[in-house]
């Protein structure tokens, strides 16, 4: 093999790294069209899914941009995130500005709603300790605690 052989060799192989970097950027979006994180001071400790997230500073954001089912909750210091499966819940006519709403039993909370928008919300089916819970504690009244969201900066 001469080294023009080589030489064409090593260039076929740029290009085509090149351009298969090319195809896969122009499949994942750009930063500018991801979802715009929110975040939120909980001041109490709280279940979502099977996890036990301590109180703190919180960011929450859709995964997929296409999809807004799928949620990061997540606490930076110490590090704790879950993913959470949401349902589209119907905010029209209500005053249901950006926040988190927590479902309260006795020392238990549990994050029930997650309203990025004042249009529509993100609803979380209950766990299987929240239902727990509510059943144990049926006589007691569920407190409705609700978390402002505010834009990341």
């Amino acid at each position: 093999m001469n080294l023009t052989n080589r030489k064409d060799k090593a260039m076929r192989k740029q290009i085509l790294g090149a351009s298969a970097l090319l195809a896969f950027a122009a499949l994942v979006p750009a930063p500018s069209h991801a979802q715009q994180a929110v975040q939120a001071n909980v001041p109490f400790s709280f279940e979502v899914g099977n996890k036990t997230m301590p109180a703190g500073d919180y960011t929450v954001q859709r995964v997929l941009t296409n999809d807004q089912a799928l949620q990061l909750v997540e606490r930076t210091d110490p590090p704790v995130s879950v993913f959470i499966l949401t349902n589209s819940i119907d905010g029209t006519g209500k005053n249901a500005a950006p926040k988190l709403v927590f479902h309260c039993y006795a020392d238990e909370c549990f994050l029930s709603e997650v309203w990025m928008r004042s249009t529509s919300g993100r609803l979380l089916l209950p766990s299987r300790r929240e239902r727990e819970v509510s059943r144990a504690n049926a006589e007691n009244l569920l407190a409705v605690v609700v978390v402002p969201l505010t834009a990341k900066p």
